[in-house]
């Protein structure tokens, strides 16, 4: 807590505390780190927080699992990242390794990493395609790294990249053909 933070210097009832998790949650998703920390500066105590967080998972309202699934279904549907972001992400915010491996193994379940890899390439890297943009090496080369950033793998990005470009051919030479 900070000592110039006003709400520092008054800290929420418990009840006060849950409402205000209440309001949070309503607004979006929270892994339980993440909820924590917003309501670090307004809890009088480490047991209340304790406390809050125990209600709101007795309650349904505070669930990992359901969390995980939730983004790692958005990253595979609306956001168009390959499975290996979607697992770096959930791993970031201090998931449990069992619950993200299996949340994206669920959303990712039945999806063609290539197909999604093309669309993530037509859809987000549009302007890259534009005229001849992935005919010169460099171009092909920044375009395969934000493939690979994006999570796909090197088959999938390769394959995505060769229906755009005649260049794609070479890829493995610069890619060291890791996947």
């Amino acid at each position: 807590m900070r000592e110039d933070d006003p709400s520092a210097k008054n800290p929420l009832k418990p009840a006060d505390l849950l409402e205000r998790a209440f309001r949070l949650l309503a607004a979006r998703d929270y892994a339980e780190r993440e909820l924590r920390e917003r309501l670090a500066a307004r809890a009088g105590s480490e047991e209340e927080m304790d406390a809050v967080v125990a209600r709101l998972r007795e309650l349904g309202f505070l669930n990992e699992s359901r969390f995980a699934e939730r983004k790692a279904a958005d990253a595979a549907g609306r956001r168009l990242v390959g499975r290996q972001r979607a697992a770096r992400e959930l791993e970031a915010r201090e998931l449990d390794p069992s619950v993200v491996a299996q949340a994206v193994d669920a959303a990712y379940a039945g999806r063609d990493e290539t197909a999604m890899a093309l669309a993530h390439l037509e859809r987000k890297l549009a302007a890259m395609l534009s005229g001849n943009g992935l005919e010169e090496p460099r171009a092909l080369q920044r375009a395969y790294g934000r493939l690979r950033r994006a999570g796909f793998g090197h088959a999938a990005s390769v394959t995505a990249l060769r229906a755009h470009s005649r260049l794609a051919e070479d890829l493995d030479e610069f890619a060291g053909g890791e996947e």
